[in-house]
């Protein structure tokens, strides 16, 4: 019995399909940053990323969903950037967990436009359900991720802790967007302080040593 043969054209044209459904997102991204939310159209996205109007239909059934995947895209990415960032520096010490922190916030400003599409679909989530869900989640992996680096140092309430950081982080974002001579040294400095007082003094005995080291 002869196995099934498989199309040599199935596997390109799957990829081709992928990478059309992504273009499709950036470019709803680019345009949600550059005009806000009330822009998007899926004529508006098919014209920027260069496809013909029938694709966007084709892949996403109404204008809600092409939002909802474009946020959730936007997510994937930062979180895929913070996992490739918390592997090259270690967070065991203060200062490798505030230049963890400062490295994500510059990292992410590489691309402004992606910041602001962030929040242009933050705002978005606060009228639909399913994108406040896809925060939350990235809000728990997140915050998960600086409560684990706060327990290291046995901080009492680790979670209250990373939620203050993040939210710090955010409002540094917030005036970064405004402020483009925000200063991500000042963050660093903030960041210390913050961080410093979170862990008191349970910090492990290196960063203790470190700490008054620099204060010397």
């Amino acid at each position: 019995m002869k196995k099934p043969q498989t199309s040599r054209k199935t596997v390109p044209a799957r990829h081709r399909g992928e990478d059309r459904r992504a273009a499709i997102l950036d470019a709803a991204l680019r345009l949600i940053a550059t005009n806000g939310v009330d822009s998007i159209t899926h004529r508006r996205v098919a014209a920027e990323a260069g496809v013909p109007l029938g694709s966007t239909t084709y892949y996403f059934d109404s204008r809600e969903q092409l939002l909802r995947e474009a946020f959730r895209r936007y997510l994937e990415q930062i979180r895929s950037l913070q996992n490739r960032v918390a592997r090259s520096i270690p967070k065991t010490t203060v200062r490798g967990l505030v230049d963890f922190l400062v490295e994500v916030t510059q990292r992410e400003f590489e691309d402004e436009q992606r910041v602001l599409a962030e929040y242009e679909l933050t705002l978005f989530a606060a009228r639909d359900a399913e994108i406040a869900d896809a925060l939350h989640e990235w809000d728990a992996f997140m915050i998960g991720n600086l409560a684990r680096s706060f327990e290291s140092f046995g901080t009492p309430r680790p979670f209250d802790a990373a939620r203050t950081v993040l939210h710090m982080m955010r409002g540094h974002e917030l005036d970064s967007l405004t402020r483009h001579d925000a200063d991500p040294e000042d963050l660093r400095r903030r960041l210390t302080v913050v961080v410093t007082a979170l862990v008191g003094t349970r910090a492990p005995a290196a960063t203790r040593r470190a700490r008054t080291k620099a204060e010397r």
